[in-house]
């Protein structure tokens, strides 16, 4: 308790934690975070999480071999920023081999339950994770929950994503009795709307985001704030999902800003013949945390490669692997993706499931 003690005031007054071994993962419970409650900390053996009954099930996209999860310290919890709320989340720690970064998850549709697809990639990966209902539980398509209720319309709008971020960094320090090195926000769908709404409403609370398909409202290009204190955009979005008002905002950014500004912190991707969030022939380009793919490989790993070193994503090669999730059993296809407003262009003769046969061209 003294060494979670003394974390805690580390993180309060600003002095980084002192390096140390992962602490024990059951004395979190007894953390008094504010407007939130600790209701369960538990180590979950290597292998042995199961998926909740009531946890909606997604596509082969998703990472779901929970069975080849590795060891980590499981913690639920309830945070109450008003009288109206209840924000359920969940924050999943490596108990070893923690890489010192802390990844964000988000929703998609109108919420209603925890992403426990993006925890288990990202602490497979060696990631701190946490994932929120956003203040309600219901199907990803019901709305009837925010009759009523304007506070749990504003923890779903963006004050559970924060405050889940918030408590959530206090529980890694404390933990881990250190800082972290950097902190990332990865989602699509609604899930994308949330990340550049944390960039406006809350810039500090991440240092890069992965937003794709974000749903665009008139709130989210004030960008100023995050882009002053060096945080990163990457906005990808499938070709065959309208992405036009994606492709409306970026432009819009670039006529406020400055091409120039804008390309020091914000890329945006069109993939083609991609779908909502994925879906179509189109290759693996990352968006999963895989511990063994690069920023040439990766979006995401491309994205901490701009926010750690200064190198900007330039076109990123996806990859088709002979079994779909599986970088070991070889790549089938690979296909260059090209930062906007650059498309890949076949260049011939060569073969169209091969990368080096694409450019990456501005269009007339």
């Amino acid at each position: 308790m003294r060494a979670l003690q003394w974390s805690l005031v580390a993180l309060l007054v600003g002095v980084p934690g002192r390096e140390a071994a992962a602490g024990p993962c059951d004395a979190l419970q007894a953390l008094r975070l504010p407007q939130a409650t600790i209701r369960t900390a538990h180590v979950i053996p290597a292998g042995t999480f199961v998926l909740p009954a009531d946890a909606p099930r997604v596509s082969s996209d998703f990472f779901t071999a929970f069975t080849r999860l590795r060891e980590f310290c499981r913690v639920e919890g309830v945070i109450r920023p008003s009288a109206d709320s209840h924000i359920e989340f969940e924050l999943w720690l490596p108990t070893s081999a923690w890489n010192t970064k802390y990844v964000g998850a988000g929703n998609g549709g109108y919420s209603g339950s925890i992403n426990y697809y993006r925890l288990a990639e990202a602490v497979n990966a060696g990631y701190a994770a946490s994932a929120t209902d956003t203040g309600h539980r219901s199907a990803v398509d019901d709305r009837t929950w925010a009759i009523g209720h304007p506070e749990k319309l504003i923890d779903y709008e963006h004050r559970a994503i924060h405050e889940t971020a918030q408590k959530s960094k206090a529980l890694i320090q404390a933990f881990y009795d250190r800082a972290i090195a950097r902190s990332y926000f990865n989602s699509c769908s609604n899930g994308g709307r949330q990340g550049l709404t944390e960039a406006v409403m809350y810039p500090a609370d991440y240092d890069g985001i992965l937003a794709g398909a974000p749903f665009i409202t008139p709130n989210l290009t004030d960008l100023t704030a995050f882009a002053r204190r060096g945080g990163k955009i990457v906005i990808y979005h499938g070709a065959n999902d309208t992405p036009q008002p994606t492709v409306d905002y970026y432009n819009g950014l670039t006529e406020t800003l400055g091409r120039a500004s804008v390309e020091d912190f914000v890329r945006l991707f069109v993939i083609p013949e991609m779908g909502h969030c994925g879906g179509g022939p189109v290759p693996d380009f990352g968006t999963r945390l895989w511990p063994r793919l690069d920023g040439a490989n990766s979006i995401f790993a491309a994205l901490e490669r701009w926010v750690e070193t200064g190198s900007a994503p330039g076109s990123i090669t996806a990859l088709k692997f002979n079994t779909d999730g599986d970088p070991a059993s070889g790549v089938l296809r690979s296909r260059p993706l090209c930062p906007f407003p650059k498309e890949a262009r076949w260049q011939g003769p060569g073969s169209r499931d091969s990368a080096s046969s694409y450019s990456c061209v501005t269009p007339n």
